[in-house]
């Protein structure tokens, strides 16, 4: 009896052991004691996220103030509080016009909420005196319109218990200016990483029916992200869909282009999704990955009606100033371009009641439809008033002027603990770009002062190439035009909200445009539409 108690503790000891390696050998989810392997809630990244938005709009240290005495600024009638509270009204249009239930929402070219910012800058205009105010019809063609979409990761008790499905809100459609429709819905495939999906991270990566997860990481120039134009080729290489994850603080939705073709469901997640979506797929280990269920419906509408809105400072003689700046924007889009709205308000006010003496030349002041179309509402501005351009010594852009500076600070790992990645503000402003087509060497020194009395951060270089946008469009007409154009982390999403907005700011960028506006009004036309030499 007690040799066969010895085997059988020995077998018994045996089978615990084996049972041990085997459980070791498996993978982390089939043996995960809380839901989704226990990685972070996105409820608490959540709302991580917001607290610490929270304090962006009422951050410890507020913004740097413009230090210039009053006796040396001529442009004092030109308030941050002025500029801020026509900003506010653009952004309550916004939020009030929206369409109960629509989920692709914004100032969309010829939606009620762009014609209705338009009448309300037609009032605005007649409030401040200016002439010949008047509403003009843009009619764009065929317009891309997403209906509905969905990334939802599927859950199993195997996760670990509790485990249940998880529907990412941040998730939207990549944009699409044009295309054919698309109907795809329930669609379960497993999800592969593919790092930033370029080329190179491509190589040996077999995709082929799977649904590829991409990491974009957003630098400080909104416009340039990692993953923009490389998603086609994701497609290509046997993706049956994509998920770009926006590397940003918080968990907001994002409109941007060039992020994957319109037949397939390409798909874009806010921070927070993205990164719990990420630990998930390590914790569950390549050998089991995890699938998920995509979607995505749009129509293409035949087109579509907008305004552009004009008003007019009279100047002493028979040419023009012209100012423009789009209606248009996703989301509330303070940035883009509720502050260029503002600002070109508060710069109407300021030459209809507040200069000290009439201009030379005719401002005439322009809200333009489309933009984020094809530039529509500039198009039909070149071909119904070619007349005014023609006699328009320049034209001024006025888009994004001024943003909060803002970054995401990503996770910090250390040997014994992790310290979640979260949004870093500061007191200044983000980095602008300047781009005078014409490279005149004057207008350039015109902004070189305003910038340095005015303290505006712009890049060191001026931008050589083409300017961008409704500019280019007024560039291949023919017309000097000149911007400065911020962009920012928040760049077409959701966060683009008036907090990340400084009242200084929209000052320091509104007098400097004023300033470059009477620099030009003291010169001729020849010496300011000479071109630089090579």
């Amino acid at each position: 009896m007690r040799g066969l108690t010895m085997v059988r503790v020995r077998n018994t000891a045996i089978l615990t052991g084996l049972l041990a390696l085997l459980l070791a050998g498996m993978p982390e989810r089939a043996v995960a004691a809380d839901a989704w392997f226990g990685v972070e809630s996105l409820e608490k990244r959540i709302k991580r996220s917001e607290n610490a938005r929270a304090r962006v709009a009422d951050p410890e240290f507020g913004a740097l103030s413009l230090r210039l005495p009053p006796d040396e600024d001529p442009y004092t009638a030109i308030t941050g509080a002025e500029v801020y509270g026509y900003l506010q009204d653009i952004m309550n249009i916004s939020v009030e016009t929206r369409p109960e239930g629509e989920r692709f929402w914004g100032r969309i070219a010829g939606s009620r909420s762009e014609v209705a910012t338009a009448e309300y800058i037609a009032d605005k205009f007649q409030e401040f005196g200016l002439k010949e105010v008047r509403l003009e019809d843009v009619k764009g063609g065929a317009q891309w319109w997403p209906l509905k979409w969905e990334a939802t990761l599927l859950g199993s008790e195997a996760y670990g218990s509790g485990t249940t499905d998880v529907h990412f809100d941040s998730a939207f459609p990549a944009l699409q200016l044009q295309g054919d429709p698309v109907a795809i819905e329930g669609l379960e495939a497993e999800l592969a990483f593919v790092g930033y999906g370029q080329p190179v991270d491509l190589v040996g990566r077999d995709i082929e029916g799977k649904v590829a997860v991409v990491r974009a990481a957003m630098q400080s120039d909104g416009f340039f992200q990692t993953a923009r134009g490389y998603m086609d080729g994701v497609i290509e290489a046997g993706a049956v869909g994509v998920l770009v994850i926006m590397d940003t603080p918080g968990n907001h939705q994002y409109a941007l282009e060039d992020m994957g073709p319109g037949h397939v469901p390409a798909l874009i997640l806010g921070g927070d999704d993205g990164r719990f979506l990420l630990d998930a797929m390590a914790a569950a280990g390549s050998a089991n990955p995890l699938k998920i269920r995509i979607g995505l419906m749009t129509e293409i509408r035949d087109s579509w009606l907008g305004k552009n809105v004009f008003g007019m400072v009279p100047g002493k003689s028979d040419e023009y100033v012209v100012i423009v700046s789009h209606l248009d924007g996703y989301f509330e889009s303070a940035n883009d371009n509720g502050g260029g709205l503002a600002s070109m308000l508060a710069l109407a006010n300021y030459y209809a009641n507040e200069a000290p003496e009439k201009p030379k030349r005719n401002m005439l002041f322009v809200g333009t439809s489309g933009h984020h179309e094809f530039s529509d509402g500039v198009a039909t501005l070149i071909r119904e008033h070619k007349e005014t351009l023609d006699n328009s010594v320049l034209v001024m852009n006025i888009e994004h002027p001024s943003s909060t500076f803002s970054y995401y600070r990503g996770p910090l790992k250390f040997k014994r603990a992790t310290v979640p990645g979260q949004i870093a503000t500061t007191t200044t402003h983000g980095t602008r770009s300047l781009n005078v087509s014409n490279g005149n060497a004057l207008l350039v020194d015109f902004y070189r002062q305003a910038i340095d009395r005015y303290g505006l951060v712009i890049n060191a270089e001026r931008e050589l190439s083409p300017p961008t946008g409704d500019a280019f469009d007024l560039y291949r007409a023919g017309y000097v035009v000149a911007q400065i154009l911020d962009a920012n982390i928040w760049y077409h999403s959701t966060a683009d909200r008036i907090d990340v907005i400084q009242e200084t700011g929209m000052e320091r960028a509104t007098r400097l445009y004023a300033d470059v506006l009477d620099q030009i009004d003291r010169h001729g036309t020849e010496e300011l539409q000479e071109r630089a030499k090579p």
